[in-house]
Protein backbone atom coordinates (compact mmCIF):
# COMPACT_ATOMS: atom_id res chain seq x y z
CA UNK A 1 0.00 0.00 0.00
CA UNK A 2 1.66 3.11 -0.57
CA UNK A 3 0.23 6.63 0.23
CA UNK A 4 0.27 10.07 -0.93
CA UNK A 5 3.74 12.06 -0.26
CA UNK A 6 2.48 15.18 -1.86
CA UNK A 7 2.38 17.97 0.25
CA UNK A 8 3.85 16.39 3.45
CA UNK A 9 6.29 17.77 5.59
CA UNK A 10 8.73 15.03 6.12
CA UNK A 11 9.17 14.22 10.19
CA UNK A 12 12.19 12.17 9.70
CA UNK A 13 15.22 14.53 10.91
CA UNK A 14 17.51 13.76 7.80
CA UNK A 15 14.82 14.95 5.04
CA UNK A 16 13.54 17.72 7.12
CA UNK A 17 17.54 18.46 6.92
CA UNK A 18 17.34 18.63 3.17
CA UNK A 19 17.52 22.26 1.56
CA UNK A 20 13.86 23.04 0.29
CA UNK A 21 14.92 22.36 -2.99
CA UNK A 22 17.01 19.09 -2.78
CA UNK A 23 13.93 17.70 -1.33
CA UNK A 24 11.67 19.09 -3.75
CA UNK A 25 13.56 17.03 -6.42
CA UNK A 26 13.43 14.49 -3.74
CA UNK A 27 10.06 14.03 -2.64
CA UNK A 28 8.24 12.47 -6.05
CA UNK A 29 10.83 9.92 -6.45
CA UNK A 30 9.44 8.64 -2.68
CA UNK A 31 6.65 6.65 -1.62
CA UNK A 32 4.99 7.05 1.59
CA UNK A 33 4.66 3.46 3.10
CA UNK A 34 3.07 1.87 5.98
CA UNK A 35 5.10 0.00 8.43
CA UNK A 36 3.43 -3.11 10.01
CA UNK A 37 4.36 -4.40 13.62
CA UNK A 38 6.56 -7.46 12.90
CA UNK A 39 7.33 -6.56 9.80
CA UNK A 40 10.32 -7.49 8.10
CA UNK A 41 12.39 -5.05 6.53
CA UNK A 42 15.85 -6.49 5.30
CA UNK A 43 17.16 -9.95 5.96
CA UNK A 44 20.78 -10.56 6.60
CA UNK A 45 22.90 -11.29 3.68
CA UNK A 46 20.70 -10.45 1.09
CA UNK A 47 20.92 -7.59 -1.19
CA UNK A 48 20.25 -4.43 0.68
CA UNK A 49 17.36 -2.83 -2.77
CA UNK A 50 15.39 -0.14 -0.59
CA UNK A 51 15.92 2.33 2.07
CA UNK A 52 12.88 3.78 4.35
CA UNK A 53 12.97 6.80 6.20
CA UNK A 54 10.86 6.66 9.26
CA UNK A 55 8.87 9.17 9.78
CA UNK A 56 6.52 7.45 12.46
CA UNK A 57 7.15 4.30 14.57
CA UNK A 58 10.45 2.59 15.51
CA UNK A 59 12.76 -0.35 13.72
CA UNK A 60 14.68 -2.56 15.35
CA UNK A 61 18.42 -4.61 14.21
CA UNK A 62 19.15 -7.37 15.65
CA UNK A 63 21.53 -9.83 15.22
CA UNK A 64 21.09 -13.36 15.21
CA UNK A 65 23.04 -16.30 15.81
CA UNK A 66 23.22 -19.45 14.34
CA UNK A 67 21.00 -21.23 17.17
CA UNK A 68 18.20 -18.50 16.29
CA UNK A 69 19.17 -16.37 19.29
CA UNK A 70 18.48 -12.81 18.82
CA UNK A 71 19.63 -9.46 20.90
CA UNK A 72 19.37 -5.82 19.08
CA UNK A 73 21.85 -4.21 18.60
CA UNK A 74 20.26 -0.78 16.92
CA UNK A 75 17.07 1.03 16.64
CA UNK A 76 15.87 3.62 13.63
CA UNK A 77 13.24 5.97 14.51
CA UNK A 78 12.96 9.17 12.74
CA UNK A 79 16.12 10.61 13.46
CA UNK A 80 17.04 7.60 10.56
CA UNK A 81 16.46 5.34 8.11
CA UNK A 82 17.58 2.20 6.74
CA UNK A 83 19.92 0.79 3.51
CA UNK A 84 23.22 2.44 4.12
CA UNK A 85 24.41 0.10 2.90
CA UNK A 86 23.35 1.23 -0.44
CA UNK A 87 25.87 4.67 -0.26
CA UNK A 88 28.77 2.82 1.21
CA UNK A 89 28.54 -0.09 -1.00
CA UNK A 90 28.58 -3.19 1.48
CA UNK A 91 25.71 -4.25 -0.62
CA UNK A 92 24.18 -6.74 2.06
CA UNK A 93 23.96 -6.22 6.02
CA UNK A 94 24.48 -8.72 9.34
CA UNK A 95 21.56 -7.72 11.15
CA UNK A 96 17.49 -8.35 10.75
CA UNK A 97 15.80 -5.18 10.34
CA UNK A 98 12.15 -5.52 11.40
CA UNK A 99 9.20 -2.75 12.18
CA UNK A 100 9.32 -2.41 16.45
CA UNK A 101 6.46 -0.23 16.33
CA UNK A 102 3.97 0.77 13.17
CA UNK A 103 4.20 4.27 11.64
CA UNK A 104 4.70 4.98 8.29
CA UNK A 105 8.32 5.72 6.09
CA UNK A 106 9.23 7.50 2.99
CA UNK A 107 11.00 4.76 0.79
CA UNK A 108 13.49 5.08 -1.76
CA UNK A 109 14.86 2.38 -4.02
CA UNK A 110 18.25 1.68 -4.33
CA UNK A 111 18.67 3.98 -7.85
CA UNK A 112 16.77 7.02 -6.27
CA UNK A 113 18.87 6.70 -3.30
CA UNK A 114 21.92 6.58 -5.08
CA UNK A 115 20.77 9.44 -7.51
CA UNK A 116 19.94 11.28 -5.12
CA UNK A 117 22.94 10.64 -2.67
CA UNK A 118 25.70 11.92 -5.41
CA UNK A 119 28.74 13.68 -3.91
CA UNK A 120 28.50 17.25 -2.58
CA UNK A 121 24.69 16.95 -2.11
CA UNK A 122 23.31 17.96 1.19
CA UNK A 123 21.85 14.17 1.62
CA UNK A 124 25.10 12.74 1.02
CA UNK A 125 26.76 14.71 3.84
CA UNK A 126 23.43 13.64 5.73
CA UNK A 127 24.10 10.40 5.57
CA UNK A 128 27.96 10.37 6.46
CA UNK A 129 26.78 12.02 9.49
CA UNK A 130 24.15 9.66 10.17
CA UNK A 131 26.48 6.91 9.87
CA UNK A 132 28.46 8.54 12.49
CA UNK A 133 25.56 8.67 14.96
CA UNK A 134 24.59 4.83 13.93
CA UNK A 135 27.95 3.86 14.89
CA UNK A 136 28.13 5.38 18.02
CA UNK A 137 24.68 3.69 18.88
CA UNK A 138 26.01 0.08 18.08
CA UNK A 139 28.90 0.88 20.17
CA UNK A 140 27.44 2.09 23.63
CA UNK A 141 24.65 -0.84 23.45
CA UNK A 142 27.93 -2.71 23.24
CA UNK A 143 29.09 -1.15 26.30
CA UNK A 144 25.70 -1.27 28.13
CA UNK A 145 24.84 -5.36 27.56
CA UNK A 146 28.33 -5.90 29.07
CA UNK A 147 28.12 -3.28 31.99
CA UNK A 148 24.67 -2.58 33.09
CA UNK A 149 21.94 -4.46 34.74
CA UNK A 150 19.03 -5.93 33.20
CA UNK A 151 16.41 -3.60 34.82
CA UNK A 152 18.82 -0.61 33.59
CA UNK A 153 18.52 -1.92 29.84
CA UNK A 154 15.00 -2.53 29.78
CA UNK A 155 14.18 1.24 31.18
CA UNK A 156 16.52 2.59 27.95
CA UNK A 157 14.95 0.47 25.50
CA UNK A 158 11.77 1.66 26.78
CA UNK A 159 12.34 5.43 26.59
CA UNK A 160 14.33 4.75 23.26
CA UNK A 161 10.79 3.42 22.42
CA UNK A 162 9.88 7.12 23.40
CA UNK A 163 11.90 8.77 22.31
CA UNK A 164 11.84 8.03 18.51
CA UNK A 165 8.86 6.68 18.03
CA UNK A 166 6.56 9.67 19.38
CA UNK A 167 4.37 6.49 21.06
CA UNK A 168 2.96 6.61 24.60
CA UNK A 169 1.93 2.81 24.43
CA UNK A 170 4.80 0.37 23.73
CA UNK A 171 3.67 -2.52 22.46
CA UNK A 172 5.73 -5.52 23.40
CA UNK A 173 5.16 -8.76 24.78
CA UNK A 174 7.95 -10.03 27.81
CA UNK A 175 9.13 -12.81 25.20
CA UNK A 176 9.48 -9.92 22.67
CA UNK A 177 11.32 -7.99 25.02
CA UNK A 178 13.63 -10.52 26.42
CA UNK A 179 14.92 -11.40 22.75
CA UNK A 180 15.64 -7.41 22.46
CA UNK A 181 18.05 -7.42 25.58
CA UNK A 182 19.04 -11.27 25.20
CA UNK A 183 18.22 -12.39 28.36
CA UNK A 184 15.26 -15.03 29.39
CA UNK A 185 11.99 -14.58 29.69
CA UNK A 186 12.24 -14.91 33.23
CA UNK A 187 14.66 -12.31 33.60
CA UNK A 188 12.13 -9.38 32.37
CA UNK A 189 9.54 -10.21 34.32
CA UNK A 190 11.06 -10.12 37.43
CA UNK A 191 12.26 -6.30 35.71
CA UNK A 192 9.17 -5.07 34.88
CA UNK A 193 7.03 -6.32 37.86
CA UNK A 194 8.77 -3.94 40.19
CA UNK A 195 8.74 -1.05 38.02
CA UNK A 196 4.79 -1.55 37.71
CA UNK A 197 4.25 -2.18 41.46
CA UNK A 198 6.31 1.27 42.34
CA UNK A 199 3.88 2.82 39.79
CA UNK A 200 6.77 3.87 37.00
CA UNK A 201 5.21 1.51 34.07
CA UNK A 202 1.54 -0.34 33.60
CA UNK A 203 2.21 -3.53 31.59
CA UNK A 204 -0.92 -5.14 30.18
CA UNK A 205 -1.84 -7.35 27.20
CA UNK A 206 1.60 -6.54 25.15
CA UNK A 207 1.53 -3.17 26.15
CA UNK A 208 3.99 -1.08 28.26
CA UNK A 209 2.51 2.29 29.10
CA UNK A 210 5.24 4.48 31.22
CA UNK A 211 3.32 6.16 34.02
CA UNK A 212 6.42 8.22 35.05
CA UNK A 213 9.29 9.15 32.92
CA UNK A 214 11.60 10.98 35.26
CA UNK A 215 12.15 8.30 37.60
CA UNK A 216 12.18 5.61 34.81
CA UNK A 217 14.91 7.92 33.79
CA UNK A 218 16.49 7.28 36.89
CA UNK A 219 16.41 4.06 37.04
CA UNK A 220 17.72 3.58 33.80
CA UNK A 221 21.46 4.06 32.88
CA UNK A 222 23.42 6.86 31.03
CA UNK A 223 23.28 5.32 27.81
CA UNK A 224 20.10 6.36 26.42
CA UNK A 225 20.76 9.67 27.02
CA UNK A 226 24.39 9.46 25.39
CA UNK A 227 22.64 7.98 22.18
CA UNK A 228 20.12 10.42 22.43
CA UNK A 229 22.60 13.79 22.20
CA UNK A 230 24.48 11.85 19.52
CA UNK A 231 21.59 11.58 16.72
CA UNK A 232 20.45 15.08 18.00
CA UNK A 233 23.77 16.71 17.67
CA UNK A 234 24.84 15.30 14.21
CA UNK A 235 21.03 15.23 12.72
CA UNK A 236 18.07 16.34 14.40
CA UNK A 237 19.33 19.89 15.49
CA UNK A 238 21.16 21.15 12.55
CA UNK A 239 19.16 23.20 10.09
CA UNK A 240 20.84 23.40 6.53
CA UNK A 241 19.95 26.83 5.01
CA UNK A 242 16.48 26.89 2.79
Amino acid sequence: MWLSAENQRPKNCLLANLPAAEWQRLRPELNLVPLAARQVIQEPHRPVVEAYFVEQGLISAVNVLDDGSQIEVATVGNEGMTGLAIVTGSETVEQRYFVQIEGLAYLATAPVLLAAATEGTALRRLLHRYSAAFLGQVMQSVACNGLHSVQQRCCRWLLRCLDRSSATEIPVTHESLAQMLGVRRASVTDVLRPLQAEGLIQHRRGVVSVLDRPRLERAACECQQAISRQFDRLICEPRQAT
